[in-house]
């Protein structure tokens, strides 16, 4: 059995109904807003005494437009719950059980609602000593960030190596904008109103599964054993030949040494890999259903005309794990790529929901067009992490540069909806979707089954 979702008497066809009420209500707001304007811009300059009659209209219009979104809000909880217990009964009749319910169904019969587009996040900075950067995605694509805050994140240090932290583990505060609570106020939902804090990423930091601490072992190449790296297993190539320890300072990141990967001319696609969920590893744990962020640095010879460097984490018959259309995969054109300084490559993924336990899962870093001839690649950094959500939206983290950040050292990053789907905005606003950190399943390419023009 399931809950007739659209046609006559379906789910999303009566919400249909009372959603379009709300965007009548919405028109009617935002209409008016500009109508007192005009009026009291009339009065600009002069004896205004006039119009102080109208300036509490937009107050009165929203207490009452408060009192139809009441009504709406109970219409719409009513509807969810009985049309999904008279399909099938509910433990309890509450919304969570219903959506949870709803949701599975979609799910079953991959139906889908029209999914809300960001555009990627954009970040400035204000002249900071550190030169780390900040990373950050809205297309994490973890059925969690579809209702993201189109807001401004303030992103400040507030502790460094100068005082109690330490460098390249700094501390940052993130502060959203206040929340607007009223659903009938037009401007409804305004920011996340997150404050927290978030530790800087340092690739040094091995083998750990907590939030943004890297769950790889020696993937900054500090530690050589003849030209092998510690904890990889070179799968292509020869150390010493493809494969060397480099010291050259110049051409480090931070540390003494990193992995330097030389063009030979004959086509070797160098590859070096490093275990991960495998009895007796020294890595951190990689986690199901998880959002992670994978990233690294590299800097290039001049000359470099060809070649393509690309990191993944691979199951035991060497496909790149994926989920939600966010594969672990990750690749640097060399070619195209900037000599002489530093480059940076970096992906978010999600982990399936079933992830077997003992799988030998491979972190691999390997050339998929070979390199220049004799010329070198310099690769540190690499770092395989679980990224901060902020709030229910947008997922972030912060990379250490080659100098460390200080205190006050700060970042801003925007957030803006570049498209809304409005049963998505309508399901937010009525059920409290982003509260719930719940969400209907979507499809973002103009796939959707339930479309929006049901809102009639």
């Amino acid at each position: 059995m399931a809950v007739t979702l659209t046609g006559s008497n379906g789910l999303f066809t009566r919400l249909g109904k009372l959603f379009q009420i709300a965007v009548q209500v919405k028109t009617f707001q935002a209409t008016l807003a500009t109508e007192i304007q005009d009026a009291l811009d009339e009065f600009d300059g002069g004896d205004n005494d006039h119009a102080l009659a109208i300036t509490g209209i937009k107050t009165a219009s929203q207490k009452s437009c408060a009192a139809v979104y009441g009504s709406i809000r109970a219409a719409a909880h009513k509807t969810l719950i009985e049309m999904v217990d008279d399909d099938d009964p509910l433990p309890a009749k509450t919304v969570d059980m219903a959506l949870e319910r709803l949701i599975r169904q979609m799910e079953d019969a991959s139906a889908s609602i029209n999914a809300s587009a960001y555009g990627a996040p954009d970040s400035a900075d204000s002249g900071n000593t550190g030169n780390g950067t900040v990373v950050a995605t809205t297309t994490a694509n973890s059925k969690l960030t579809a209702n993201t805050r189109a807001e401004s994140l303030v992103i400040k240090c507030t502790k460094d190596a100068q005082i109690s932290g330490t460098a390249g583990r700094e501390v940052f505060s993130v502060q959203g904008e206040q929340p607007v609570s009223s659903i009938a106020d037009p401007d409804w939902p305004g920011g996340s109103g997150v404050s927290k804090s978030i530790v800087v990423t340092d690739p040094a930091v091995d083998a750990s599964s907590q939030f943004n601490k890297n769950l790889l072992t020696n993937s900054t190449y500090e530690n050589f054993t003849t030209n092998t790296p510690d904890n990889w297993t070179i799968a292509v190539g020869s150390a010493g030949t493809q494969i060397t320890k480099n010291t050259t300072e110049a051409k480090i990141f931070q540390g003494s040494a990193n992995l330097k990967i030389t063009g030979d001319g004959g086509g070797t696609l160098t590859k070096i890999t490093q275990s991960l969920n495998t009895s007796g590893q020294t890595t951190g744990k990689l986690l199901p259903d998880t959002v992670y962020c994978m990233h690294f640095k590299y800097y290039l010879d001049t000359g470099i005309s060809a070649g393509a460097l690309k990191a993944s984490i691979t199951d035991s018959g060497g496909t790149a794990i994926t989920a939600n259309s966010l594969t672990a995969e990750s690749t640097a054109n060399l070619g195209a790529a900037a000599a002489s300084q530093w480059n940076s490559a970096t992906q978010f993924f999600m982990t399936p929901k079933a992830l077997p336990t003992g799988t030998p899962y491979k972190m691999n870093l390997e050339l998929t067009t070979a390199i220049t001839n004799t010329k070198n690649c310099y690769v540190d950094q690499v770092c395989v992490f679980k990224p901060t959500q902020v709030a229910n939206g947008a997922f972030m983290a912060l990379l250490r540069g080659t100098t460390d950040f200080i205190r006050d050292d700060e970042f801003v990053i925007a957030l803006a909806k570049s498209s809304t789907g409005t049963f998505q905005e309508y399901m937010d606003k009525f059920f409290d979707m982003y509260a719930r950190n719940k969400q209907l399943p979507e499809n973002s390419a103009g796939g959707e089954t339930i479309a929006d023009s049901l809102i009639a």
